[in-house]
């Protein structure tokens, strides 16, 4: 009875071991997308203080 309570220890154990390794594969992933997507947001607004700043100068000239 005790051999087979370790063994279904043992077996829980592996089990938990290999969800947790997937789990930190998942978050490993889940940070590299984090990276893109902060980059693609960085280079929109980029491209969107661009564009207002073209408005800007085109009231500014307006107003001339």
């Amino acid at each position: 009875m005790q051999a087979e309570l370790f063994s279904q220890l043992e077996t829980k154990i592996e089990s938990l071991i290999e969800e947790v390794e997937l789990l930190r594969l998942e978050i490993s992933e889940l940070r590299d997308i984090r990276k893109v997507l902060e980059s693609n947001k960085a280079q929109t607004d980029d491209r969107l203080k661009n564009l207002l700043s073209k408005f800007d100068r085109l009231e500014d000239s307006a107003d001339l």
